[in-house]
């Protein structure tokens, strides 16, 4: 008899949540401490360093974790989860994750790889039904599952968020996919940052399993491996047990959704993040949560994509490592309301979660983190989640100096385009039926250029949004440009919106 998905889903989630049950019973209750097992470290200086901020008003809520040994040594709440309504931040409050979703969702993804439902190096549109991806002469066929993953399948960013009022406008995976899902570049090429790659990974697992991601999520890794405090952002029961979120100055932020849940629409406490390191450091081993074998916890971690610096994208994750050539990996997530920071590194079983419930947190999460492993590893440096090359100033070499003309599309427009590099500082952009506009602040990353301009893109969606702000990307490609338009609406401390549409064009 044939089992339908969500039965088989349910069926498996059972078995895997016993196995999680056993996992729990070999890790830390979440009772705080302040030293490690040997006593050789203590906390006092990172304690004392978010205690400061939260009283001189920089901080709203911090939770920190941290991992020695195989087990929990200190986790501790400071501040506000919900300053409003006096509710204090613990260990075990969930905090929004922003993109420290995205190792969550490609975890999920590597269960159906280890059941065989689907293989990383194969074509996504294999496993993309009324949605594929357009390549637009750019190699779709290259634009595997592995690489949406690893920010390099040549798809855009995207980022919009929605308030309580908003949400019929949030798309479905398989609509954002048909509205935006266009190659800017080829694949495997460039590097840049992709919320889109994991809506298309989203989609494949809906495809395949006919079960939404949070569902699937929490089925698959959550419960087994014991994350109690952890849940997908559309389960709006449990999102009133999380931290709320609160702007740079202090002030509370009404809550919304973006786009992208599978990059950034799950919550987790800092003792779950805790578990989940301790889960990617032991590779799967039994007793730590047996959902993936060691095998398929390194193909996770495998390097994908790796940049100038030396920092590289993973299926998930990124990686770089320490002055003494130590590998570790890290995540961080930053929205409005939202400044995280996860550091583990396997080889030292050592890791660190900071998780703060503000939008000016990034560099008090990082401090604090760097801290914490600075008191194991003298050798570490913060490091760069960016794959990108420098910024230069541009130069207007001849492949670049002349007048291009082709496309924009995407979000339901095909428009015109004119461009013309004068000079170093020159240049202007013409979309449509519009005037030629300025392109500004010209800088060169490798081998792209990048610039700001301004324009109407006629896109109900950036009619919608009021999107005016065009943000450039172009690299050479035989005889072409190819990249893509960012329109941008917002602040990135407030409700804002990036939507992508792609370029191509051709010498005129």
């Amino acid at each position: 008899m044939k089992v339908a998905p969500d039965r088989r889903e349910a069926m498996r989630s059972m078995f895997l949540a016993s196995l999680g049950f056993l996992a729990r019973e070999n890790l830390s209750a979440g009772a705080t401490a302040f030293n490690d097992d040997a006593g050789r470290v203590n906390f006092d200086g990172v304690r004392s360093r978010i205690q400061q901020a939260i009283g001189q008003g920089d901080a709203t809520g911090v939770a920190v974790a941290v991992v020695k040994g195989g087990r929990i040594v200190w986790e501790e709440g400071f501040g506000w989860a919900n300053q409003e309504a006096g509710i204090k931040a613990s260990p075990h409050t969930p905090f929004s994750l922003a993109s420290i979703t995205k190792p969550f969702t490609a975890t999920t993804i590597m269960t159906l790889v280890a059941e065989g439902r689907l293989a990383l190096d194969e074509p996504a549109n294999r496993y993309l039904s009324g949605c594929q991806l357009v390549g637009t002469d750019r190699n779709v066929e290259a634009a595997s599952v592995r690489l949406l993953g690893a920010h390099a399948s040549g798809l855009p960013g995207i980022f919009e968020s929605y308030g309580s009022e908003e949400q019929r406008f949030v798309p479905s995976p398989q609509a954002l996919l048909q509205a935006y899902g266009r190659l800017a570049y080829p694949p495997a090429t460039v590097y840049e940052y992709s919320n889109l790659g994991f809506a298309a990974l989203n989609a494949i697992a809906l495809d395949l399993t006919q079960t939404e991601l949070g569902t699937l999520m929490q089925r698959r890794v959550l419960a087994p491996l014991g994350l109690n405090n952890s849940f997908f952002g559309a389960d709006a029961v449990r999102a009133k047990e999380a931290a709320l979120r609160y702007d740079a100055s202090g002030c509370l932020i009404p809550h919304y959704t973006t786009s992208t849940p599978a990059s950034g629409g799950l919550y987790a406490s800092a003792h779950d993040l805790a578990r989940f390191a301790l889960f990617n450091m032991r590779e799967g081993a039994k007793g730590h949560g047996a959902i993936l074998n060691k095998q398929k916890v390194k193909e996770m971690h495998r390097p994908v994509f790796t940049g100038p610096s030396g920092v590289a994208t993973t299926f998930g994750w990124f990686r770089s490592h320490t002055t003494s050539g130590i590998p570790f990996l890290f995540k961080s997530g930053g929205d409005p309301g939202v400044a995280n920071r996860m550091c583990f590194v396997p080889s030292k079983d050592l890791a660190c979660v900071v998780v703060t419930n503000r939008s000016n947190g990034w560099e008090l999460a990082c401090s604090a983190c760097d801290e914490v492993l600075m008191n194991y590893l003298p050798e570490w440096r913060r490091p760069v989640e960016d794959c990108d090359s420098p910024s230069k100033p541009f130069i207007a070499t001849p492949a670049w100096r002349g007048r291009w003309q082709g496309l924009l599309e995407g979000g339901g427009v095909n428009m015109p385009v004119n461009l013309n590099f004068e000079s170093n500082e020159a240049a202007t952009m013409a979309i449509g039926t519009g005037q030629a506009q300025e392109v500004t602040a010209l800088r060169s990353e490798g081998e792209a250029c990048t610039g700001l301009s301004t324009g109407r893109i006629d896109a109900p969606d950036t009619v919608r949004t009021g999107a005016k702000t065009l943000q450039v990307k172009l690299i050479p490609h035989g005889n072409r440009l190819l990249g893509r338009v960012f329109d941008i609406a917002g602040g990135p401390n407030i409700k804002n919106v990036r939507l992508p549409f792609v370029l191509t064009l051709s010498r005129r």
